[in-house]
């Protein structure tokens, strides 16, 4: 008894000491573009662990101004928004490295060995202002994604080809829990709240994953979406394309990343048309969610 006592209290510390760790590590999750939104503090949300403790704002957290995104028959939205970052966390834009040399660039990763790079999709002309389109889309801008999007037309596919994400989408029903609401989860899918905007649609998309189902077994659709982060401090381009039951494709580019506690989560609108992509983080802990913000860039028509 003794024994068995000494390894589940080793197995509890090893555990918290993890917990500890992985929280630690949060703030590598969190990227915030130069050129990204107004930000205004907000207290108790997330704030990455490099932000500088003498900096102006160090102990603050940030929140980009958005109404709440409101619905009569599912008040769980009607919630004030959230969304943290730090300025410090940026990185050059994707193409701005192709104005340093005339000529074609090579993506600075691939400096050291530039035979790897294979010159497509990272090399750019100074004459390009961003990374050429896939075959098969037209531009389109988030300004224009509410003349085609249609709230009568649900958002049927997800693919995010970057990090291996190829996914079914379920309109998320909401569960009432007597004292409470809440969404039901998704299961071996990718969930979309049907209270926000469906894909092409303007405002924005709220689409959920799970990270990892160890013991419930409802997948890992979104394991993967902690690597976008990183992708986007080495200058990656992260594309998302979503299906609608009309055969429309929609393309949207990744353009920030953000860490919330899970009491602080909050669904926001948008006067665009974007996206937001969440899954829990860290790994078996699960106490914070990872936020994915993306912009509609472009259509492939049915």
């Amino acid at each position: 008894m003794i024994l068995l006592g000494l390894v589940l209290l080793g197995a509890v510390g090893a555990y918290y000491g993890y917990r500890s760790y992985a929280r630690a590590q949060l703030g590598s999750l969190v990227y915030v573009p130069a050129e990204s939104a107004a930000l205004v503090p907000l207290s108790g949300a997330f704030r990455p662990k490099s932000y500088p403790p003498n900096a102006k704002l160090a102990n603050q957290a940030f929140v980009r101004s958005a109404p709440p995104l409101r619905s009569a028959s599912a008040p769980l939205l009607d919630l004030p928004p959230v969304l943290p970052g730090s300025p410090d966390e940026t990185a050059f834009p994707v193409s701005s490295y192709a104005s340093v040399y005339p000529g074609t660039q090579i993506h600075p990763k691939f400096w050291a060995e530039p035979i790897w790079s294979g010159g497509k999709p990272y090399s750019y002309s100074p004459e390009e202002t961003g990374m050429r389109l896939p075959e098969g889309f037209r531009a389109l801008s988030a300004a224009d994604g509410a003349l085609i999007g249609s709230r009568d037309s649900n958002t049927t596919r997800i693919s995010i080809p970057s990090i291996g994400v190829d996914s079914n989408i379920k309109e998320l029903e909401i569960l009432d829990l007597g004292s409470s609401r809440a969404y039901e989860t998704p299961k071996n899918t990718v969930g979309h709240i049907p209270q926000s905007s469906n894909a092409g649609e303007g405002g924005n998309a709220w689409f959920f994953g799970h990270l990892e189902s160890p013991i419930r077994g409802e997948g890992n659709v979104f394991q993967r979406l902690p690597d976008i982060p990183e992708k986007l401090r080495n200058g990656d381009e992260v594309l998302v394309e979503l299906e609608n039951e009309q055969g429309h494709v929609f393309l949207y580019r990744v353009t920030r990343t953000d860490v919330v506690h899970q009491d602080d989560m909050r669904l926001y609108e948008t006067s665009g048309a974007t996206l937001t992509l969440v899954a829990c983080v860290p790994s078996l802990v699960y106490d914070h969610r990872i936020l994915v913000s993306a912009d509609l860039i472009g259509v492939k028509d049915g």
